[in-house]
């Protein structure tokens, strides 16, 4: 049974906006010393990037599926490369050449895909891109991520994609999250899901990337229609609401040098 303090650091790590899973993991670090911590720490970490698929060092995505039996390596079926990974320091490590042929050769489209999804990544993700692609019996895994993260501009933001080809059944299923962060003055945070249920697709590679390019451009018209809604109906409503004080106000200062602040603070 977990402890407490794995329960607390575990739900910390998982609440980390994308790109700045190394900065919480240092500011826990901090706030918990000795050696069993920082276990705790980099099992919490391993645990959410397995589960949710991490992009490493800008090139590598590693997911609970590309573990490789009995060893604290991961593969990269797209490379064929094994490492190890320090996610503290966003790297991989003992980089080394992995067989991976025993796996893909029954996978005729395997290469055709991987170029496929290459192209994929220049034409829809502008900034950071990685993905895998994953044989796992008769299911193939597709991890892909785009991520943006900008703290100069105080930003970071995420697309993370799972797809399931099921070979033999025709079908492809997943799911897609976006999660974004915003902390200019301020602290907003975005997240949405959508789900792709079973889906007839051929086996092959041109069909497999239409199916998901049709499915992420349909969530990506959602999106922006969501955004609109913010927009016009709740942000509005909301401003309707707040005072006009035609001055900026500063969230750092104690919210009872405000009128506002003041009257609720000394009211009995």
């Amino acid at each position: 049974m977990a402890s407490k303090i794995e329960d607390v650091v575990a739900s910390l790590v998982s609440s980390a906006p994308p790109g700045e899973l190394s900065q919480a993991a240092t500011d826990l670090g901090a706030l918990l010393s000795g050696r069993a911590n920082q276990s705790i720490i980099n099992t919490a970490l391993e645990s959410y990037a397995t589960e949710e698929g991490a992009i490493v060092a800008g090139n590598y995505v590693i997911s609970k599926h590309s573990k490789l039996a009995g060893s604290t390596k991961y593969i990269d079926y797209v490379s064929g490369k094994a490492f190890n990974v320090d996610l503290k320091a966003n790297k991989v490590l003992d980089v080394e050449d992995h067989n991976v042929s025993d796996k893909v050769s029954s996978i005729s489209y395997f290469d055709s895909l991987v170029k496929a999804l290459n192209q994929y990544g220049e034409d829809h993700f502008p900034s950071l891109y990685a993905f895998n692609v994953i044989p796992d019996g008769s299911d193939l895994h597709i991890i892909i991520v785009g991520q943006r993260v900008n703290p100069d501009n105080f930003y970071t933001g995420q697309w993370r994609s799972h797809y399931v080809v099921s070979q033999g059944k025709d079908t492809i299923n997943g799911d897609v999250s976006l999660d974004i962060h915003y902390y200019e003055d301020g602290n907003v945070r975005l997240t949405f899901g959508e789900k792709l249920k079973d889906t007839t697709v051929s086996e092959n590679a041109s069909a497999i990337v239409n199916a998901i390019d049709e499915f992420e451009s349909t969530t990506s018209m959602t999106i922006v229609g969501k955004f609109e809604e913010l927009n016009q109906k709740s942000f509005k409503n909301l401003r309707r609401l707040l005072p006009v004080t035609r001055s900026k106000i500063q969230w750092g200062k104690a919210i009872g040098n405000y009128r506002l602040g003041s009257d609720v603070v000394n009211k009995k």
